[in-house]
């Protein structure tokens, strides 16, 4: 398996619950994103690739298939461990500032995804003109650009006060030193996501290729029984039902 790096960490938990015996082994291929994860999955490298979103028909052509859906809160992280929190019509003027400042004076450093990356489509929708704030900010020099979803945890727990956007289940399965910031006064947690009271998410897909493993199909099945869910809700995702 391999695919988005949001889902490297998450993977090998969820197998571990998986009823497979001894003939199935888990290898996940890190790193090579959500583009590369499909590419792999339709020449038969991986037997499941997991999508940062919905396929486009370029990819279905492919004869790739969405099997499953979850979803995981997505938010704002920083190095910083203390209260600030950000109202949603502040945040892209923040993004848009050479001189954005925590609570006590301290710099804000934003850490930028490129500009194809599935994260920085999803954090352009999340908040009023965030995503011209987000073009604006990509031609300051100052600010670094993470290439991975790895590269940008680990940017966002070096650099001091920093900013950066991230899924909560891969912050939370990599166990990251981070901390995720309140919106408009509410935590991003999977609880809060399924009751509505925080409305920010990135939504996740298995896919599977034209030729289909056994063992893929059994994991897939084993993700939308009341094991699996259970097992994808301790990573900090909550299943799509169809």
């Amino acid at each position: 398996m391999g695919g988005t790096g949001a889902a490297t960490a998450l993977l090998p938990h969820i197998f571990a619950e998986f009823r497979h015996g001894d003939e199935i082994k888990l290898d996940v291929i890190p790193g090579i994103g959500h583009s590369g994860g499909l590419s792999a999955a339709a020449e038969g490298v991986l037997d499941v690739a997991v999508a940062g979103r919905a396929l486009n028909a370029q990819e279905l052509a492919l004869g790739l298939t969405p099997v499953l859906a979850f979803r995981t809160p997505f938010g704002l992280v920083t190095s910083r461990f203390g209260t600030d929190g950000f109202i949603s019509s502040e945040v892209a003027g923040i993004f848009n500032s050479a001189s954005a400042r925590w609570a006590d004076g301290s710099p804000i450093r934003i850490i930028m995804r490129p500009k194809s990356d599935t994260d920085t489509m999803v954090l352009g929708q999340m908040f009023p003109d965030m995503a011209a704030a987000l073009e604006q900010a990509r031609h300051r020099p100052e600010i670094p650009t993470a290439a991975t979803d790895q590269d940008n945890a680990q940017l966002a727990e070096q650099v001091p006060g920093s900013l950066a956007g991230a899924t909560f289940t891969q912050i939370k399965m990599e166990r990251r030193k981070l901390r995720f910031l309140p919106i408009d006064g509410v935590e991003p947690s999977p609880e809060n996501l399924e009751r509505g009271s925080y409305p920010y998410q990135k939504t996740l897909y298995l896919v599977l290729p034209a030729r289909r493993s056994a063992a893929a199909e059994r994991f897939v099945a084993f993700m939308r029984s009341t094991e699996g869910k259970a097992a994808l809700r301790a990573t900090g995702n909550i299943l799509i039902e169809n």
